[in-house]
């Protein structure tokens, strides 16, 4: 299996290299090579994860933190990227820089830390940065994960809030109908009514009087009058 061993230039990035692994200082053996590959090529396709494991003879001129991160953002095609730099034999010990699309910045360098701290337990220098991308890539997968949970908790809400304002859209539309229809009869009828109202013409009729004498007298007076109100249609 070829590895790539091409030296980067300092104010420039190579291309990706396919394995996975740039060891420039050529401190890994063949065996350490292959069976890290395994796990990094694992831990792309299931996780969508990319770590990648540097190492250098001497520190970059601008510096571990930057050199790293310039090589994360480069090289990554996965949503999260973790990148450990390492200087064999310097008492600084290992680096390591993290990051990725859409993903909460806070939660990564915790995670990156708190890996970093178990790994550096290790007894040796070849196991420290050994552990050190294992537990990095171990805290960046329940990371990656939790985003994408809490992703699709996002667009589950939006998408219900979607459907809730389409209904309320369509629920209001049919409202603003129904209103219209009852204000147009509404006003039909009133219309008609007072047509109807307008078109009565009333007279007063009084019943008819019967005179009739009263203890000789010529009529009496003061009698009930009974009115009948009635109305007749204009033709």
């Amino acid at each position: 299996m070829y590895f790539c061993s091409v030296e980067l230039d300092d104010s420039s990035v190579s291309q990706r290299p396919y394995n996975q692994i740039l060891d420039l200082a050529r401190w890994l053996s063949l065996t350490e090579k292959e069976a890290t590959q395994i796990e990094l090529c694992r831990l792309f396709q299931e996780n969508q994860i990319d770590v990648f494991p540097v190492t250098r003879a001497t520190q970059p001129p601008q510096g571990a933190q930057t050199y790293a991160r310039k090589l994360g953002e480069t090289w990554s095609k996965a949503p999260v990227w973790c990148v450990v730099f390492h200087v064999p034999g310097d008492p600084i010990g290992f680096h390591v820089e993290a990051g990725g699309v859409e993903i909460n910045r806070e939660k990564v360098d915790r995670a990156v830390e708190e890996a970093c701290k178990r790994a550096r337990r290790e007894s040796t220098e070849k196991d420290r940065v050994m552990a050190a991308w294992k537990e990095c890539s171990e805290g960046l997968r329940f990371v990656h994960a939790s985003g994408e949970l809490h992703n699709e908790r996002v667009v589950e809400v939006k998408k219900q809030m979607r459907t809730g304002m389409v209904e309320d859209k369509k629920r209001n539309e049919i409202i603003l109908v129904v209103a219209a229809v009852a204000l147009l009869l509404f006003l039909l009828i009133s219309c008609g009514l007072i047509r109807m109202l307008r078109k009565r013409k009333y007279t007063f009729e009084f019943p008819e009087t019967t005179w009739q004498t009263r203890f000789q007298a010529p009529h009496i007076g003061g009698g009930c009058i009974v009115v009948n109100y009635r109305s007749k249609r204009l033709k």
